[in-house]
């Protein structure tokens, strides 16, 4: 498992990550391609293209900071579901940023949503593949998520810097992080 930058050296994928963006995410969750542009312009962000076996196999995007890393979005390519590749490639995104508090958001479990059965598998994939409850239940952008770490250790107040460090006070307060509930939830 590889990842390859789309503005570095792999822009070949660039294309087929953005697609991928748009197939995988719901409308509410995305952010502007421009935004995200800009981030990376900055290194406060990384877009990239994760590789298997020299071919495209999703995307895994990563707003950064000195000492913290969220990711933003992360999607298997349809073809490459259901084959392990997306168990390699978090178990990979966890090696890559060892050492750093590296944040995870998942949509919040409501078994009356009507995705709910998705929800539920989502968040036992992250939990088999290496991630813990921190007990933070967060609404940013009006959307509901439940924060995970390779620890399980975060403060809301260390979620909130990070944004604030990587999208200005400004963008931060567009988001308005609102801390939803604490507490284990196990």
């Amino acid at each position: 498992m590889q990842f390859a930058d789309i503005f570095g050296d792999g822009s070949q994928y660039r294309e087929q990550v953005y697609a991928l963006y748009e197939e995988a995410f719901p409308e509410e969750e995305k952010k502007p391609l421009a935004l995200m542009e800009d981030l990376v312009r900055q290194g406060k962000m990384e877009m990239l293209a994760v590789t298997d076996e020299g071919g495209f196999a999703g995307l895994a995007m990563n707003m950064l900071a000195e000492k913290t890393a969220l990711l933003d979005y992360f999607a298997i390519a349809p073809d490459r579901r259901s084959s392990g590749c997306g168990s390699r490639a978090i178990r990979a995104l966890l090696e890559r940023f060892q050492g750093k508090k590296y944040i995870f958001e998942i949509e919040m479990q409501d078994e009356t949503a009507e995705n709910a059965e998705d929800r539920k598998r989502r968040k036992a994939f992250y939990l088999r593949n290496g991630l813990k409850e921190t007990g933070l239940f967060a609404n940013v952008y009006e959307t509901d998520f439940e924060l995970l770490t390779p620890d399980g250790r975060l403060t809301f107040a260390e979620y909130v810097d990070m944004l604030e460090y990587i999208l200005g006070e400004e963008g931060a307060r567009f988001l308005h992080p609102r801390l939803i509930r604490e507490g284990a939830e196990h």
